[in-house]
């Protein structure tokens, strides 16, 4: 007899582990549902009422998996109710992000040339034209994830392709757009990028606060609609924290503190 089908049981164990919702579907199966209701911006709270359905429907008709519900892909996009409910990806995490990863550049660039250089920041073309790619980059990473998403997945090396030719792109335009169209302060860079650097930082720690990081998927949802989304997500939230997400909202200023560690001690090295 199959176990895991009252909620209570099925909440225990890894969290990540999400075939555990369904121990008597194959797993193949399973991994194939998830992912497609994860490209398709379905909540984890869903996709795991979804899982414990299917594991009670075929323990109670001893059918197999793909005999009830057929391909996992077809199923999870018959399945899916609708797409990730209004607010449910906090904007501010997303800014906090592009802030943090501007602020690190910047805040390594002016601190290199403040302690080691001339104490101003050569500005060339390509120095803009790089920024300006990175920027695009960004853009195109909110506006478009689930569609970055399935290229990843599916098309992976046209995926890889695509990111080899923009890599391609930046170094190009460092190394051959390297005409100079000013100057700044280096420690005015540094200033701006530390500024950006924390107000980065805190938006996604804010984020993390109120558990706008958290989409596990858990057992069925105790209530229908949006509300019972957010209790159980915010639940789930409130137990799982871990080092990881702080590891996360953290991630810029540590890598800033080691680019510029590394390059005090290559200075001091020569």
């Amino acid at each position: 007899m199959r176990t895991g089908h009252d909620g209570s049981t099925s909440q225990s164990g890894n969290p990540l582990n999400y075939a555990r919702l369904a121990p008597g579907v194959e797993k193949a199966w399973v991994e194939d549902f998830v992912l497609e209701q994860r490209l398709l911006g379905v909540p984890g709270p869903l996709i795991g009422d979804a899982l414990v359905l299917v594991e009670s429907h075929l323990t109670e008709s001893g059918e197999s998996v793909r005999e009830a519900f057929g391909d996992p892909k077809a199923y999870a996009r018959q399945a899916a109710p609708f797409r990730r409910i209004e607010g449910d990806r906090d904007p501010r995490w997303l800014l906090g992000i592009g802030l943090g990863l501007v602020g690190m550049f910047l805040t390594a660039t002016g601190a290199d040339e403040w302690w080691f250089g001339s104490g101003q920041v050569e500005v060339t073309v390509g120095l803009l034209v790089t920024g300006g790619l990175l920027l695009a980059a960004f853009a195109v990473l909110v506006l478009a994830t689930d569609r970055v998403l399935r290229l990843a997945v599916e098309r992976t090396w046209a995926f890889l392709g695509v990111c080899a030719v923009y890599c391609a792109a930046v170094v190009a335009a460092v190394l051959v757009l390297d005409a100079g169209v000013g100057q700044l302060p280096a420690v005015a860079l540094t200033a701006v990028g530390v500024g950006l650097l924390v107000l980065g930082t805190v938006l996604e720690w804010r984020t993390a606060v109120r558990g706008g990081l958290d989409d596990s998927i858990v057992g069925p949802v105790p209530q229908s609609g949006a509300d019972g989304i957010r209790a159980a997500g915010s639940d789930t939230g409130s137990r799982s924290g871990g080092a990881l997400v702080w590891v996360t909202v953290f991630l810029f200023p540590i890598l800033t503190v080691l680019m510029v560690g590394l390059s005090w001690v290559l200075h001091l090295l020569a």
